[in-house]
């Protein structure tokens, strides 16, 4: 459940915070990109489907949505020589999710 967040805007960019009980994340984005993380969201698929949502740092971050009704933001961890791959991620619900990113688009434009 989000218990907080915040839209910040600068030129066509945007940095969208979402605070949990457990966690916290910065993604910095623009209204393309959740626009398209949107669509996915409202669009009906089978299996897991993923968006690029933006980036935390250097690092790609990704939307992921599976068969049910919860959402995973996950941020890539770093690309390293053998084949360990790293990241970290939040789960929210589809519902919450929806509602942040038209809140954050509506600003947007």
């Amino acid at each position: 459940m989000i218990t907080s967040h915040q839209v910040l805007r600068r030129d066509s960019n945007i940095l969208l915070g979402i605070g949990l009980d457990n966690a916290v994340l910065d993604i910095q984005t623009n209204e393309v990109l959740l626009h398209q993380c949107l669509n996915l969201l409202q669009e009906p698929h089978r299996g897991l489907v993923t968006a690029k949502m933006g980036t935390f740092g250097v690092y790609a971050v990704t939307l992921s949505l599976g068969h049910d009704d919860s959402v995973a933001i996950m941020v890539d961890g770093p690309d390293f020589n053998q084949s360990r791959n790293q990241s970290a991620g939040i789960w929210l619900e589809k519902q919450e999710m929806q509602k942040l990113l038209i809140e954050a688009m509506q600003g947007a434009s």
